[in-house]
């Protein structure tokens, strides 16, 4: 059964992404100060278009993330089959990652402060080569996979002994 992130996701992501561009705003000004005041006059006014610039596409990049929220949403998909873990993710670049179960060896949950206000986690796969995440699933449905991985885990552990 192929699964999809819960709706409170797209929030999380929303003031994830406002932080970003609010920080890159305060950033840029710092460095539009910095230059004002430390750039040879002869070449302060070129140097202020090309931050002017600079300063446009990132802030135009950041809208973007913010508007393609919930096209992204729709990208984004796991699954738990009998031997492997999939997820689906990208909405430019498709990304499909097959974990098989038995070669994981850790399962991680993590929350941020944004994540936690929506009551949300990131679950961790660690593999011996690689790791991926789950980012945004309930607290309680992610614990509940968490115990179900590592039982898979532990059984595949007790068969190689």
């Amino acid at each position: 059964m192929v699964n999809k992130l819960p709706k409170e996701i797209k929030k999380a992501w929303l003031v994830k992404n406002i932080l970003d561009a609010l920080g890159t705003i305060v950033g840029l000004g710092i460095i539009y100060f910095v230059l004002k005041i430390f750039v040879d006059k002869n070449w302060l006014h070129l140097t202020l278009i090309v931050w002017t610039v600079l300063f446009a596409l990132v802030i135009l990049f950041d809208l973007i993330q913010i508007l393609l929220i919930p096209y992204i949403y729709n990208f984004w998909t796991y699954q738990i089959t009998g031997e492997f873990v999939e997820l689906h993710k990208g909405y430019i670049f498709r990304k499909q990652i097959t974990i098989p179960l038995a070669r994981l060896q850790t399962v991680t949950l993590e929350a941020g402060p944004i994540l936690r206000w929506q009551n949300l986690t990131e679950l961790y796969l660690h593999t011996a080569s690689s790791s991926e995440k789950i980012s945004g699933l309930r607290l309680e449905d992610a614990k509940k996979f968490r115990k179900q991985l590592l039982t898979i885990i532990q059984k595949a552990g007790d068969t190689h002994e």
